[in-house]
């Protein structure tokens, strides 16, 4: 019998919460987890509630327009993964905790700050099944903002 270390864990349950995107463009979950391993809040990213979506509208602006990732943030009518789980944790849940974020291998600027400022401590991402997997601290987010 094999058992499934802890990121490998939360990685797979943000792999799942990226099943529920409802965006064109990409799949993003998030997963935020207390030092003692308890899952505080997941996100995923999407349209706000009660905004009809990409998918629904079946018409992506940023793809149509071919818009590179990571820039002009405002022409998107989702929310990030990592925002809409720190949005359903709040504060209070995310001090010291660890995000898990499936779908991408960066963090953007804007999650950068909400991350930092939500006191989250680390950070692990990983793009897909082929990726290696990339482990970030908030203290090296704070500083890529401070040096910004």
């Amino acid at each position: 019998m094999s058992i499934i270390n802890w990121t490998d864990y939360f990685l797979e349950v943000a792999k799942t919460a990226a099943m529920r995107s409802n965006c064109l463009r990409s799949q993003v979950g998030a997963v935020i987890v207390s030092p003692d391993k308890m899952i505080k809040a997941t996100g995923y990213n999407g349209t706000p509630s009660k905004v009809t979506s990409c998918y629904e509208r079946n018409f992506c602006y940023r793809i149509k327009n071919d818009i590179p990732s990571g820039t002009k943030y405002e022409t998107c009518r989702s929310i990030h993964a990592e925002q809409n789980a720190i949005i359903q944790a709040g504060m209070d849940k995310c001090k010291d905790a660890t995000m898990y974020i499936w779908g991408h291998n960066f963090i953007c600027i804007l999650c950068k700050r909400f991350i930092v400022q939500a006191g989250i401590k680390d950070v692990y991402l990983k793009k897909d099944e082929n990726a290696e997997l990339v482990h970030v601290y908030a203290s090296e987010l704070r500083e890529q903002l401070e040096n910004s």
